[in-house]
């Protein structure tokens, strides 16, 4: 278990707490799901994977509208809260604690959609975690991803801001040094013949306490790209 993973170790049923200290997510979860569902199509039956799902909130939204979903993440205590609310919530949900490079050597399924929110931030090795995420991608399969840019206007308000004085996230949640510039992102993904299709940025009004699509991408930003199709 990694540094990173340990910090949602404490959480528990924290993840399901729509007040509790996780309670940023709750707000951006309803307008995630809404915009990669608006790329998706029709959900029922696709087979999705969802890397870093934690407890779970984007994985249930997904499942809810027929897809056939697969979660895992590192941390046994969030995998025990996301099974015990899609228990509750009557959804069946594959819950698995695994890497996902570990996943990638022992299932030989292709998924229609892969799905790397609020995780990409966390990791040690951007490129080897996205290598062995897109790889588990069909041809012509989607890839949702949401992210904090590295930018010093990131830095002030996702780390000092969110953390330190509106206390929207718990103190230590993100690492300035592990922040994803788009364009290192997106070379990323060409290199995974994966082309980057959109950007959005996800912007926070003070005065509503909620976030909302915008086209500022220099804090949080979210977006979709599709894997190419085999060459004949």
């Amino acid at each position: 278990m990694t540094t990173e993973t340990e910090k949602f170790e404490k959480y528990g049923a924290e993840w399901w707490n729509p007040t509790g200290r996780l309670f940023s997510l709750h707000r951006i979860n309803p307008l995630r799901f809404d915009y990669f569902s608006s790329k998706a199509g029709e959900l029922a039956g696709k087979k999705t994977l969802d890397v870093g799902c934690g407890g779970g909130l984007l994985a249930e939204r997904f499942a809810a509208s027929g897809a056939l979903v697969t979660g895992i993440d590192l941390s046994p205590i969030a995998i025990e809260a996301a099974r015990k609310h899609a228990k509750e919530s009557s959804l069946d949900i594959e819950y698995t604690v695994s890497s996902v490079e570990k996943l990638r050597q022992t299932r030989s399924v292709a998924f229609d959609i892969v799905i790397c929110a609020e995780v990409l931030e966390h990791v040690d090795d951007l490129g080897g975690f996205l290598k062995d995420s897109l790889s588990m991608l069909k041809p012509d399969g989607l890839f949702f991803f949401g992210t904090i840019n590295k930018t010093l206007k990131a830095r002030l308000l996702a780390v000092f801001v969110a953390e330190d004085v509106l206390n929207m996230v718990p103190k230590g949640t993100h690492d300035y040094k592990r922040f994803v510039r788009p364009s290192a992102l997106k070379k990323i993904l060409e290199d995974n013949d994966v082309e980057m299709m959109e950007l959005k940025g996800m912007s926070y009004d003070p005065l509503r306490f909620e976030f909302k699509l915008s086209n500022d991408t220099s804090v949080n930003y979210l977006g979709w790209a599709r894997k190419r199709t085999e060459r004949p």
